[in-house]
């Protein structure tokens, strides 16, 4: 069978994945109730929010790795976006304990689907937004998740607020992925980002791409919905 995705690259996600976890856990044991119920950096969310939604991503990542390892496509939410949106609101307002808990409980589960994940690496997902992927697409999907929502926390006090907390291999790997997702995107001829772009550094490079940095002058990326 010939395979439809590097290794090394698959198993630098994995990695680079495990060091995110490992981060976010190590930072939220100093997690306190009065952190969950701030304001985060996304509208509408608080801490709590999320941390659920990160919760409930990992779980989300299981499922469909499960799913390929039985040769099937699995739906990343069942029931779409509301019963996601329901979860999230759900959990929100739980005691930073069981976010810890809640939050360590989904780590174990992803790492543990990826370990033993042998065919469900050749198969594929049905992400909520209505787009097939390839298995082998995850890691680098749930790393991404992980970095960027730590940074979305605003808990400058944990190290996970903005860019900066973002690892550098978490922001070489994706800017090359996400550079190379936006020049497709582009009307012919461009090859490149915008001049005023080009000229931050890579992490904020990589915060416009992903739509968490405004450069004036410039319209946003809107890569990710």
């Amino acid at each position: 069978m010939e395979t439809p995705f590097d290794p090394i690259v698959l198993n630098r996600h994995v990695e680079g994945l495990a060091r995110a976890h490992q981060h976010l856990l190590v930072s939220l044991a100093e997690l306190t109730d009065e952190m969950v119920a701030r304001s985060s950096r996304l509208p509408d969310w608080t801490v709590g929010h999320v941390l659920a939604h990160l919760e409930h991503q990992g779980d989300s990542m299981v499922r469909l790795v499960d799913a390929a390892e039985s040769g099937e496509v699995g739906e990343q939410y069942p029931g779409g976006m509301a019963a996601r949106v329901e979860a999230i609101e759900r959990d929100a307002a739980r005691s930073a304990s069981d976010h810890v808990k809640g939050v360590r409980r989904s780590i174990y589960a992803v790492e543990g689907a990826f370990a033993r994940a042998r065919d469900a690496w050749y198969g594929r997902g049905l992400m909520v937004s209505g787009i097939e992927v390839p298995v082998s697409d995850l890691p680098l999907r749930r790393w991404r998740e992980v970095e960027v929502h730590c940074a979305d926390l605003g808990l400058a006090e944990l190290d996970l607020d903005g860019p900066s907390c973002w690892s550098s291999d978490y922001v070489r790997e994706d800017l090359r992925v996400m550079t190379m997702m936006f020049v497709s995107r582009t009307s012919m001829g461009r090859s490149h980002l915008p001049d005023q772009v080009s000229r931050l550094e890579p992490a904020e490079r990589l915060a416009w791409l992903l739509g968490r940095l405004v450069v004036d002058g410039v319209e946003p990326a809107r890569l990710l919905g």
